[in-house]
C-alpha cells in the first residue's frame, strides 16, 4: 500500500511538471513577486496616481452604479455562496475534477489573499477612507482581492469555454465576456478609490498564476488514467517487452 501511494504521488508531480509549457506561470511569477516587493515599501509606485487620477476623472453616465454594482458583487458576502452554488452544479452535472479545480482554487486564493495582504501591509489611498468599510475595503491594500478572486472565477470560465467549445464565434465570445468581468472588477476598485492599479496588477498576477496551476494540477490528474508515466520508465519497459 504505502509503495502503492509514493507511486502515484511520483506518478501525479511527474504528470503535473509535464502538463504544459512552464513559460506563463513563469513570466507571472515574476511580474507577481515584483509587484509585491515593490508593494512593501509601502508607498505608491510611480504610475498609480496619475493612472488613479485619470480614471477619477471619467464622468459618463451610470458609470458609478455600474462599478459600484461590479465591485459589490465581488465581496465575499456574494461570491462565496455563488462561487458554492457554481462548484456544486459542476460536481452535479458529472464535471467533479472542474469542480474541485474551481472550489480548490477559490478558496486557497482566499486564503493566498489575505495572508499576502498581511505580511505586505500596503496601506490603502486615503481618497475613500470613509467609504472603506461600505466598499469591503477593511483590510491591506495589496493584493486587490476582489482583483485575485475575480481572475480565478472568471478566469476558471474562460479556460473553461475555451477547452470546451468548439465553434469559434461562442468561444470568443464568451471567453471575451470573461475577460470584460475581469477587468471591469479591477477598474472599479481603482474607481471607487480602495486601490491602486497596481494593487489591482498583483491581483491579476497571483489570481491568473494561481489558476493555472490549479488547472496545470486538473490536467495531471486527468491523465493520471490515460498512461501517463514517466517516458524512461516507458522506454525501459517497452525493451523488456522486445
Amino acid at each position: 500500500m504505502k509503495r502503492a501511494i509514493v507511486s502515484a504521488v511520483r506518478g501525479f508531480i511527474y504528470r503535473f511538471a509535464r502538463a504544459r509549457p512552464w513559460g506563463p506561470e513563469i513570466a507571472l511569477c515574476a511580474v507577481a513577486l515584483a509587484l509585491s516587493l515593490a508593494a512593501l515599501r509601502g508607498e505608491p509606485l510611480p504610475l498609480d496616481a496619475p493612472l488613479s487620477q485619470a480614471i477619477h476623472a471619467w464622468q459618463f453616465p451610470l458609470l458609478r452604479p455600474v462599478l459600484w454594482t461590479v465591485s459589490e458583487i465581488g465581496r465575499f458576502h456574494i461570491a462565496a455562496p455563488v462561487t458554492a452554488g457554481v462548484v456544486i452544479a459542476l460536481a452535479a452535472i458529472g464535471w467533479r475534477r472542474q469542480a474541485l479545480t474551481l472550489g480548490g482554487a477559490a478558496l486557497t486564493g482566499q486564503g493566498l489573499s489575505h495572508l499576502l495582504k498581511a505580511l505586505i501591509a500596503r496601506p490603502r489611498p486615503e481618497l475613500a477612507a470613509d467609504q472603506f468599510a461600505a466598499l469591503g475595503a477593511e483590510s491591506y491594500a495589496f493584493p486587490s482581492g476582489h482583483a485575485l478572486s475575480s481572475a480565478i472565477f472568471y478566469g476558471f470560465f474562460a479556460y473553461l469555454l475555451w477547452r470546451r467549445v468548439q465553434r469559434p464565434w461562442p468561444r470568443w465570445l464568451g471567453v471575451g465576456v470573461m475577460l470584460v468581468m475581469i477587468a471591469l472588477v479591477g477598474l472599479s476598485r481603482v474607481y471607487l478609490g480602495v486601490h491602486w492599479p497596481s494593487d489591482v496588477a498583483g491581483g491579476y498576477a497571483i489570481g491568473i498564476l494561481w489558476l493555472l496551476l490549479w488547472t496545470r494540477a486538473q490536467r495531471a490528474w486527468s491523465a493520471s488514467g490515460q498512461g501517463g508515466e514517466p517516458q524512461g520508465r516507458a522506454q525501459t519497459r517497452s525493451r523488456a517487452q522486445t
